[in-house]
C-alpha cells in the first residue's frame, strides 16, 4: 500500500507541474507548437519505457503497443514538421519546457499503478489532494514562471480540510 500512496502523491505533483510548464512553453512556441512538442517528447519517453521493458524480457515487440507507437510517431512527427514549416522554433523555449511530455507519461503510468495498488477512489483522492498541495506551492513560490499568488490563511484552511478528507479515506 505504501508504494501506491507514494506513486499517487508523486503523480499529483506531476499533474500540478505539467500545467504551468506547458503554459510557459506555449507562450514561447504557440499552443500548437507546445502540443506537438509535448506529445513528441511523451512519445519518445513512452518508446524508451517500452524498450526498457523489452530489455527486461517483458513482451512488447509485435504486440498492439508497437502498432500504436508507430501510428503515434507518424502523427506526431507530421505535427512537428507542420509546426516547423510554419516557422516554429525552440530557441525561445524555457529550459524546462520539454519536461511536460515526460510528466504526461509519468502521470498516465503513475495513475494506473496507484489504482492497481489502492483502488480507484483512494488513488484518485491522493492524486487530487497532492495536486492541490503542489499547486499551492507553485503559486506561492511562483515556480515555472508563474506569478506569485500569496498563500493566505483561508487557502491553508481549505487545503487542510481536503487533507482531513484524505486521512478519512485512507482509514476507511
Amino acid at each position: 500500500m505504501l508504494w501506491g500512496v507514494v506513486v499517487a502523491v508523486l503523480t499529483g505533483g506531476f499533474i500540478a507541474a505539467m500545467g504551468p510548464i506547458n503554459a510557459a512553453l506555449s507562450e514561447r512556441v504557440g499552443a500548437w507548437g507546445m502540443v506537438s512538442l509535448v506529445h513528441l517528447v511523451g512519445l519518445l519517453t513512452a518508446a524508451l519505457g517500452l524498450l526498457l521493458f523489452a530489455a527486461r524480457g517483458r513482451p512488447v515487440a509485435g504486440g498492439p503497443e508497437s502498432r500504436y507507437l508507430l501510428w503515434s510517431a507518424a502523427a506526431l512527427l507530421a505535427a512537428a514538421l507542420v509546426w516547423l514549416l510554419v516557422g516554429g522554433s525552440l530557441r525561445t523555449a524555457p529550459p524546462y519546457g520539454l519536461v511536460g511530455g515526460v510528466l504526461g507519461v509519468l502521470v498516465v503510468v503513475g495513475t494506473v499503478a496507484a489504482i492497481q495498488r489502492l483502488g480507484v477512489f483512494t488513488a484518485l483522492t491522493l492524486v487530487v489532494s497532492s495536486q492541490l498541495v503542489a499547486a499551492l506551492l507553485i503559486d506561492g513560490f511562483g515556480w515555472f514562471g508563474q506569478a506569485v499568488v500569496p498563500v493566505t490563511p483561508l487557502r491553508l484552511v481549505g487545503l487542510l480540510s481536503v487533507l482531513i478528507g484524505v486521512a478519512l479515506v485512507l482509514r476507511g
